[in-house]
């Protein structure tokens, strides 16, 4: 027999403290799909839609499409943009309330609306008011995800991602349906539980690309999961700090067939090993002073470098996948005054500026303010002088394991030749994650000595490979390792390391 089971994807990491609103514009200018559109345009890519096709095709299900929906971080989604997200969802359930077996959605799990900062668990509670307790709810989330009480209670199945940089969305998705699956048919009864702890930090940010408090947990999780049948899934959550939510920051959650309090007291073992390593990190941070200094101190050494390459640099507390404006002029700024060459920087996002220069036409040169037109706090405009090199759409195809097969579209974009560095200026906030964000604009990484990219860690998946070396800059934006600057209002105290040591 074939079940019908309604699926939804909505993603959105939401900063509650930037000025900057998410509306439905910007949904439209990333991902917004609706209905059976969704197979003939994303099942070829990494995103959780495709995984809920593969996952049909094993369990022989019928899907109820919904809505695929995301946008970059920015601020809370207006309350029109998310009526029309989640009201996909809620009126499909509606509609084929007494046909659906069971739901999968993929969901972020640290998206914040502005009438309530816990979306997705406003969701999955008023799915639940409208399907009632019998009908399994399975849900993937992002390995940031800001896990809730709400969240727990609402949903039966909870599988968050393992890697990060994220490239594992469709094993996560499947490691949901099957779950899925065996409850539907009776097999399983899952029961999910939380544990978290007084931090808003943790678990090295939930990076894997180095040996971590992260990595190690989660190597125990599956270590642990294929010793007992009756242990589900184990998801670790770092949580995402910008969302000034109670119960923000990290989480582990247990999915188990039927209660036990063993899991309970495997879930508090995990969160005191993540207190305990609370201050691990993985990164080593540089000012705009010190990162000059050592590009300086790379280009100038004799002996050949132990890998070619260009020397990457992530602009860390700038990153628009985290919230913050993308338009902070304190690295580019570093970056002239240092007087480096072949570099390339991208993006910086102005739309006025990216309007001036291509209406000036390639092969003009221009002076104009550049970047921090959003709040100069975090890097006010510089005046600068260049050379239209490139004009383009903004529109390409992911190639990279982030985000392969996805579209991004930058908005009509801009390359400026200011003397040294191709700066790539955007009218679409997006975090650099993809080689093909420059290529599609002439800019050839591969030969360039320096390549600044505004991106925290997702970079790495494309950029990690091709670098000589990698270097991580924090200037204060608004994703700065500073927590101390943000007027958190909601969040639990006391919490580390706010107050706590």
């Amino acid at each position: 027999m074939t079940d019908n089971i309604l699926t939804g994807f909505i993603s959105h990491e939401t900063a509650t403290f930037s000025q900057r609103s998410t509306t439905m514009a910007d949904f439209h200018n990333s991902t917004f799909i609706l209905g059976n559109e969704i197979p003939e345009q994303m099942q070829n890519s990494n995103m959780e839609p495709a995984g809920f096709i593969k996952a049909a095709k094993i369990y022989d299900w019928q899907l109820i499409h919904t809505v695929a929906a995301v946008a970059t971080s920015s601020g809370p989604v207006t309350q029109d943009a998310w009526d029309v997200c989640s009201g996909a969802i809620l009126d499909a359930a509606r509609a084929h309330k007494y046909e659906i077996n069971g739901v999968l959605l993929g969901l972020h799990g640290a998206m914040a609306i502005e009438s309530d900062f816990d979306a997705e668990g406003q969701l999955l509670e008023n799915l639940r008011q409208i399907l009632g307790p019998n009908i399994p709810i399975a849900a993937t989330l992002d390995l940031h995800a800001n896990v809730t009480d709400r969240m727990v209670k609402n949903s039966d199945i909870l599988s968050a991602y393992r890697t990060h940089p994220h490239v594992d969305q469709i094993a996560t998705v499947m490691r949901a349906a099957e779950l899925l699956d065996q409850t539907v048919r009776g097999l399983i009864h899952p029961i999910t539980i939380i544990a978290r702890r007084a931090m808003i930090t943790g678990l090295d940010y939930g990076r894997t690309t180095a040996t971590s408090p992260m990595t190690e947990l989660l190597a125990q999780a599956e270590i642990l999961e294929a010793q007992d049948p009756k242990l589900l899934t184990i998801s670790l959550c770092a949580g995402f700090r910008l969302t000034d939510i109670e119960q923000a920051g990290p989480s582990v959650t247990i999915t188990s067939n039927g209660d036990n309090l063993e899991y309970t007291q495997m879930a508090g073992h995990f969160m005191n090993y993540a207190w305990e390593h609370r201050h691990f990190d993985s990164n080593t941070y540089l000012t705009t002073v010190q990162c000059m200094a050592k590009v300086q101190f790379l280009l100038g050494e004799k002996k050949p470098p132990q890998k070619s390459g260009p020397i990457v640099i992530a602009d860390h507390a700038d990153n628009p996948g985290s919230g913050a404006y993308g338009d902070s002029t304190y690295l580019l700024k570093s970056m002239l005054d240092a007087k480096l060459k072949n570099a390339a920087f991208g993006t910086l996002y102005d739309p006025i500026a990216a309007q001036i220069l291509a209406q000036a036409g390639v092969g003009a040169e221009v002076s104009l303010f550049v970047g921090g037109k959003t709040d100069p706090k975090f890097g006010p405009p510089i005046f600068v002088t260049g050379r239209v090199l490139k004009i383009t759409d903004g529109r390409y195809q992911a190639l990279g394991p982030y985000v392969k097969g996805n579209w991004q579209n930058l908005g009509q974009s801009v390359v400026l030749r200011i003397a040294g560095v191709d700066v790539l200026i955007a009218s679409n906030c997006i975090q650099t994650t993809e080689i093909e964000t420059f290529s599609h604009a002439d800019i050839n990484v591969f030969d360039k000595a320096i390549v600044a990219v505004k991106s925290k860690q997702h970079f790495r998946a494309a950029f990690e490979p091709i670098a000589s070396t990698i270097l991580i800059v924090d200037c204060g934006a608004l994703s700065t390792n500073n927590l101390s600057t943000l007027p958190y209002k909601n969040l639990r105290r006391p919490i580390y390391p706010l107050d706590l040591d």
